[in-house]
């Protein structure tokens, strides 16, 4: 989970870092792919956690799981933002 996180983090600031639309557009599939590799393991900690008693483990594994949540939407919103920025031709 943690290089997950790293390889958003990642993808986040390449991104921000994009100067042309055609840079932004590049990244944009690698970022959708991210975002669902990191949504079905999101899904699998949540079967998982399901099943066992809430530990201090568990608590652990339930903040990186919202860390995760609160980039992939931050990296959504991002895009979107990316999008609106696009020069009207």
């Amino acid at each position: 989970m943690d290089e997950q996180t790293k390889h958003m983090q990642a993808m986040h600031e390449k991104m921000m870092d994009a100067k042309t639309s055609e840079q932004r557009a590049a990244l944009m599939d690698e970022q959708m792919k991210s975002t669902q590799s990191s949504m079905h393991m999101m899904d699998m900690m949540k079967q998982d956690s399901e099943a066992m008693p809430m530990s201090g483990q568990a608590h652990e594994m339930m903040m990186k799981r919202m860390d995760m949540m609160q980039m992939m939407l931050q990296a959504m919103m991002d895009r979107q933002s990316a999008q609106d920025r696009e020069p009207v031709k």
